[in-house]
This record gives structure tokens, sequence and C-alpha cells, in this order.
């Protein structure tokens, strides 16, 4: 934080003076090429940028929607925004045109930042292309800023600017080395700049925002089909990422391996290392370009002594048989965070004695999205709590070791709740010690420490995002044959949380059928909520656990079948035979 003002300064911005040579950015493309920005570099792109949004109208209170990968501009319109007081939303590039013009719609921002094409695994994702049939059916977005990363050629309307030709004129992410304006990947000139007629000034002013001003804006799942915006204080966001980091940075040099729409990503990933004066990693593709060893590889490179990821993540690398390998070679690492999914004891085996042998202590983080991020992490020894997290069962009691209940948040943590409203909540319904209920079960170990075991609302975290199952049942319910659908949270030992779904439907289901509710579900809500397993029964009746039907329909089923045909009364058969489980399903039926 700065000193004047009582304004937040601009993420890393500040290091500049006394850090200037520091590298700050390791940045590296899926395929293959690299970039460093040291802190000076930084800075001075970073001010380019907001003079650049600036001139495009951009203030306080406008909202900077991004539709990137991890680029190195992604960071620096981020940390601009930051500066001039504007709010950010990050939009998956997983989303298909339909579900991004309706996120772009409730956002209404000012300015799109996207890029020309994507790289992953090895394909080109087509990225302003989708922007442009997002944008047909959403109102407010006054400019696009498009990013050339790969050179293919983009349709071109008015209102569209090349990034370079906005920012880069004075050397930006991509300019030369001798601080010419880059030219792109495919070797085309960048235009001149085009500005708006309808631009409004906004004039300059010192770098920095209020505490209370929002940071930014995400887009989150409910219960409900449609997702809710969530708001984010910039004292929020940098007090809990940087305690987050103070809490596990091992070393000057930190990655966060996983998308950059993950929360996690953002906040854990570049605001709170950067805030340290530390060097970040940012990788663009997947991890199994050129080869499966692509992890190792940047780590190695790097020098990374602390990564971030997902269980996701996790359970890949052990399926690519990395073992050896990583013995062989060695390692820098020295503490490894798992977050945003249940840990199953098999994979959390594995981490550690993977992971142990080169001297890197496994850790298992917990947060929200509504609390700014990570608040907790367990490893060998507690080493985060900001928010005093305890388990309560279902008579308002601590839970014992081997026992499951709700976790509870006993202190309010930086921009997550309104004390006073949460007191008084409390106070009615006799849970003062309780300022906050999350809806995530945990279980209580024999040590004490407890383990995440997923949601206990009709919410679903793949890969670290948010999937609402009503939302997935009311996408299945549009196609003209189906008449009652359920969408489930299943888990199985080698895959994690997964969506799977019960459907009845007219006429005789077959893989003709389960391919086109699969491609709906892709095309209105993107591919993490696409069901991996639909389970075609003749009907559907009566009230059912929903984590016992979703256990029953992964013992009814065999692994990596994407459909099957069952009879209700088979299914009742094995939710009366099978194990208790904690999936989530949400049940949208018509007249049924």
């Amino acid at each position: 934080m700065d000193g004047g003002g009582g304004r937040t300064g601009c993420g890393g911005c500040g290091h500049a003076p006394t850090l200037g040579d520091r590298i700050a950015v390791h940045w590296e493309g899926e395929p293959g090429d690299r970039r460093s920005l040291t802190y000076a570099q930084l800075s001075r792109q970073v001010e380019q940028a907001a003079r650049a949004l600036r001139e495009l109208g951009v203030g306080p209170e406008d909202v900077v929607a991004l539709h990137t990968g991890w680029l190195p501009e992604t960071v620096i319109t981020m940390l601009a925004c930051m500066g001039i007081g504007a709010s950010w939303s990050m939009l998956p590039v997983s989303l298909p045109s339909e579900a991004l013009g309706t996120r772009i719609d409730a956002l209404s921002p000012r300015v799109l930042l996207t890029q020309d094409g994507a790289w992953r695994r090895g394909a080109v994702l087509p990225l302003k292309n989708r922007a442009d049939e997002a944008l047909a059916s959403a109102a407010g977005v006054e400019a696009t800023i498009v990013i050339r990363r790969t050179g293919m050629d983009v349709p071109w309307f008015h209102g569209d600017h090349w990034y370079s030709a906005l920012v880069d004129g004075a050397g930006g992410a991509f300019a030369g080395a001798d601080g010419s304006p880059s030219t792109g990947v495919g070797g085309s000139p960048s235009p001149s700049p085009e500005r708006s007629p309808n631009a409004r000034r906004v004039p300059d002013r010192p770098m920095g925002v209020r505490p209370d001003h929002v940071l930014c804006t995400r887009q989150q799942a409910s219960g409900a089909p449609t997702t809710r915006l969530t708001q984010h204080s910039a004292a929020g966001v940098l007090l809990t990422a940087a305690a987050f980091h103070a809490a596990v940075r091992t070393g000057p040099v930190f990655w966060c391996a996983a998308d950059v729409s993950w929360a996690v990503s953002t906040w854990h990933g570049f605001i709170g290392p950067l805030l340290f004066g530390d060097t970040i990693v940012v990788y663009e593709g997947t991890l199994d370009v050129p080869d499966q060893l692509r992890t190792l590889d940047v780590v190695e490179r790097y020098g990374v002594s602390t990564l971030v990821s997902s269980p996701s993540v996790m359970r890949t690398l052990r399926s690519w048989n990395i073992d050896a390998e990583l013995s062989a070679r060695g390692s820098t690492l020295r503490r490894l965070v798992t977050a945003g999914e249940p840990v199953e004891p098999g994979l959390r085996h594995w981490m550690e004695q993977t992971f142990a042998g080169t001297g890197c202590e496994v850790s298992d983080g917990w947060g929200q999205v509504e609390l700014n991020g990570i608040v907790h992490v367990n490893g060998p020894t507690p080493l985060l709590d900001t928010a005093h997290v305890a388990a309560l069962g279902e008579d308002g009691r601590a839970i014992r070791p081997g026992e499951s209940g709700q976790l509870v948040l006993r202190l309010p943590t930086p921009g997550s709740l309104v004390l006073a409203d949460a007191l008084a909540d409390g106070w009615e319904h006799e849970t003062a010690d309780a300022l906050g209920f999350t809806e995530d079960l945990v279980t209580a170990s024999e040590d004490g420490s407890l383990h995440f075991r997923g949601r206990m609302d009709a919410v679903v975290s793949v890969s670290g995002q948010l999937i609402s199952l009503e939302a997935v049942a009311q996408s299945l319910l549009e196609h003209p044959f189906v008449t009652a659908a359920t969408a489930l949270r299943a888990h199985r030992e080698n895959s994690g949380s997964t969506i799977i779904a019960c459907v009845v439907a007219d006429g005789e289901p077959g893989p003709g059928t389960a391919r086109e509710l699969i491609a709906t579900v892709n095309a209105e809500l993107g591919g993490l909520a696409r069901p991996r397993m639909i389970v075609f029964v003749d009907r559907m009746t009566g009230a059912i656990d929903r984590g016992a039907l979703a256990d029953a329909l992964v013992a009814l089923v065999p692994s990596r079948t994407a459909w099957a045909v069952r009879t209700w009364d088979e299914v009742l058969e094995a939710v009366v035979s099978a194990p208790s489980g904690c999936g989530d399903a949400a049940l949208s039926q018509d007249d049924e």
C-alpha cells in the first residue's frame, strides 16, 4: 500500500523504483516462445495500458472484460485497471459464443479485451470470432481490444483496436528487443490506432484506488440456473492475497498452474506474489505440449519454489506417471498447494509420496470466491487460518475425529461480509460463534485437521470452476425429447469431481441423443459443465438423496462410459445397496 491519500497501490507496480531490475514475470507460450519482464518494464507497460484505456473512455466505476488466456497483456491490463480505478472481470476462453454473450451482457463492460486466437493443445481457438458472435447479442461494449497472438486472420469491425497499436507503440509486452512496436506472430504490421468518436476523455490521475473500490467482478454459479455477480473490494482481495502468499511462499519464484479465469490464478497467482516483489511464472497452454513433462520443464527452467494448482491437474500428472522423472531430476519445489476441489486420500498419498522425496511439502488450501480467495491452508502444520474455521454437525456442536459437518467461519475475512449483519443473524439463530456458514462439507481426521469433501448445495467445482447443477439440468430439459433431467455431482477415484446426468427421454435413447444433449450443455454453459456420463432411465419417481443417487449411478455404469440405459428399478436397487456419498444434484422435471 502506498502512503498517500488512503489509496491502495497498483499491485506490484510500486516496486519499480527499488526492484526495477528484478524479474516480475516469466511468461511462456504453449509453442515454446518466452518473454520476461522486469518490474521496471512491467510498471512502464502498465502505465501505457492505463493511458490507452483512459483514451477509450475507461474510468472509475467502469468494467473491463478480459476474454484471454495467460498472456503478459492479461496481467498488464488487470494492473492498469487497478491503476485507473476500473473493475476487471475474467471470461474463460473455453466459453462458447452463446454463453460468452450472456456473461458479457450481465457485466455491461465498456471495453472487451480478447485475442485473435489462443493456443490449446497445438490447435488455435478462434477467440476473436467467438467474441464477435457474442457481441452481436450483448449491449454496452464500446471498444474491443485485440491481442495479436497467433497471427490468424480475423474480421474487423468499427470499435475494434489492436492492442499493439494502442499500447505497444512505446514498447509493449510483445514489442521487439529494441522497443519497436510488435509486428505480430504472423508478421503483419499492426494498424494505426483508431479512436472511437464516442469515447469520453478521462483525465490522468495518480495510480491507486480506494480500499473499498470494486477491484474485480466475478460471475459465480449458484443453486439456481443463472449465475450471480460478486464484487470484490481492493482491500479484501489485496489483504487476502497477501496473507496467503506470506503463509505459503518458500522462495522468490511462484507459479499457479491453472487457467487464468480461476479466481485463485488471478488473486493468488499474480497479485499476492507481485505485492511481495516476487517473480511469477505465467504459462499459456496445456501441460502436455509438446509432451507430458512440460510441468517439470517449467519448474526446472525458472526455479519454481512454490506451486499452486488444482487437484484435477494433480490427477492428470499422476496419470502421466511423472514419478520416476521427478525423482531422477530432483526439483526446486519446496511447497505444493492444491485448492478448488476436495482431495481424496489416494491422491493425497500419491502427492506426498511423489513430491516429499524431493523435499517438497504438500498442503491443501480452502477458500471461497465470496471470501476473496484462500483463507485456510492445511499442511504438516496449519499454515493459514484467517477466518478461524470450525466444523459443526447437525446438532450445532463441533465434530469429532471421523465425523463430518459443515465448515463455518468464526472470524470475518477482509471484505467478505458485513459484521453487524452477521452478528445480528447469529444472535437471532443462536449461532453467534459462527459468523458465516459456507455450505462446504468437511471431515475431521484423527489429528484434528479438516479435509474437504464437497458442497452441500447444488453447485460443483470442476477444475476450480463452480458449475450450477440446476443450470445443467435446465439446459438438458431444453431438448425436445427430454421430459425429466437430473444433474449430479459424482466422484471417481481417478477423475475427481465430475458431472453426470440422469435423463428420461421419449423414444429409444442412443448415442446420438447423448451427443446432442452434451452438445446442448456445451453450447450454453461451456465445456466444463457438460456431463461426462448420461444415464437414460424409463422414469424418475420419489425423493432420493442426491449423493446416494450419484453413487448408485456410478456403481451401475462402468468408468469411462459416456452413456448408458438402465431401468429406474435398477437404480433404486443400487441406491439401497450403494454406500452413502457426498454428491450433489438438482432435480428438474416436467409434470412428472
